[in-house]
């Protein structure tokens, strides 16, 4: 296979990829080339500490319901939107105005107003387990990937001959050996619509802050829009993982979250961090394209993205300010949490260009197919 928010105890950083599209290699090494680990995500959303106890979507194209002219399908239901959209040809169009030229040296924010789209949006801080549920989560019972895949949650069956919670497991690295699952996020508004992809869960060393279940609760609850970045990462790596704290050089350090276009690699299960890793998957995927199904666009961070924040005269959170591509990272956690609570319609009042351009890079991320 190719594969109310308040601040816990402890303060974790964001950390993100620009431009590392390869997955890392150790678990002890600093945040990859071209990731950023500053943000303070106490005004952004949640954090959870790495060894805390836990309470405990592929859309992709259509998957076979036939629809006829008014939009209903053969299962009685009407279709979504989302279920098989319209990607326009060619490339994002710039700003009016602007031109798609890359600019040397750093985004200057000097010129751009000092107002946070984050402040006011999302208008709710609902807590994680308050987000209504988009879909249902199951673990699969079947996966073509080389490592050893558990078929249920406790893991009595799996794709290997002898089997276990301990046994079925596999080697990130020297220090991190980790427990891999084939899951299944089936729309719950649309119940031919789902997407596969991969769950990986550190089992040495042992986590306590999540386990497949509680990992599972919690992605039902990720706007379905957004569930092709898990297949994304999963058709170009390894999928999402969630890791002991030491692969972010530990817990009082480190980033909570790194992402790409090959994976998530987090330490929490806090959907604001996954929300904003997920942005990074959909910016990658559009910057560095699918041939020949979607052609790279190159210049969408630099100038396109640079020129939608001029044209907004807006930031959008205080982490967005290190750079352009952590601004859309944090325009795409704030993008979904409108979606959850319905306040796209604000958002697109309140930074129309950004919008635009992001709801565009959504679609692109459909391109990849369950």
């Amino acid at each position: 296979m190719r594969g109310p928010l308040f601040v816990l105890i402890a303060v974790f950083l964001f950390a993100c990829s620009q431009g590392d599209d390869t997955p890392k290699s150790t678990g002890s090494d600093a945040a990859p080339q071209g990731e950023d680990t500053g943000f303070e995500s106490d005004s952004d959303g949640e954090d959870a500490e790495d060894d805390t106890d836990s309470d405990g979507e592929d859309t992709g194209t259509d998957t076979g319901a036939e629809e006829d002219d008014t939009g209903a399908s053969d299962t009685g239901s009407t279709v979504p939107d989302w279920v098989d959209p319209v990607v326009p040809d060619g490339p994002i169009p710039p700003t009016d105005g602007t031109d798609t030229t890359p600019e040397d040296g750093d985004f200057d924010w000097s010129g751009v107003g000092t107002t946070q789209i984050g402040t006011d949006l999302p208008a709710e801080r609902l807590d994680w387990d308050e987000y209504p549920r988009a879909g249902t989560a199951q673990v699969l019972d079947w996966s073509d990937s080389e490592a050893c895949v558990c078929f249920d949650v406790d893991c009595t069956t799996c794709s290997q001959d002898e089997c276990g919670a301990e046994t079925c497991t596999y080697d990130l690295n020297d220090s991190h050996t980790l427990t891999k699952y084939h899951v299944e996020l089936r729309a719950n508004d649309y119940e031919a619509h789902a997407v596969t992809f991969e769950v990986n869960i550190s089992a040495d060393p042992p986590i306590t802050y999540t386990d497949i279940e509680d990992v599972l609760n919690r992605l039902e609850r990720i706007p379905v829009q957004y569930w092709y970045g898990l297949k994304i990462i999963t058709e170009f790596g390894h999928g999402i993982q969630f890791l002991h704290g030491s692969y972010f050089g530990g817990l009082s350090g480190g980033a909570a979250a790194y992402g790409s276009m090959n994976y998530i690699d987090t330490r929490t299960t806090e959907l604001p961090t996954l929300l904003h890793e997920l942005g990074h998957t959909f910016e990658q995927y559009t910057r560095l394209g699918n041939a020949p199904i979607l052609e790279p666009q190159s210049n969408i961070l630099n100038p396109i993205w640079r020129n939608a924040i001029r044209s907004d005269d807006k930031r959008t959170s205080r982490y967005g300010n290190s750079n352009e591509w952590e601004d859309m990272a944090e325009f795409s956690r704030i993008h979904a949490l409108c979606l959850v609570e319905g306040s796209v319609a604000e958002l697109e009042v309140s930074s129309p260009e950004r919008f635009r351009i992001w709801e565009r890079i959504l679609l692109n991320g459909t391109t990849i197919h369950p």
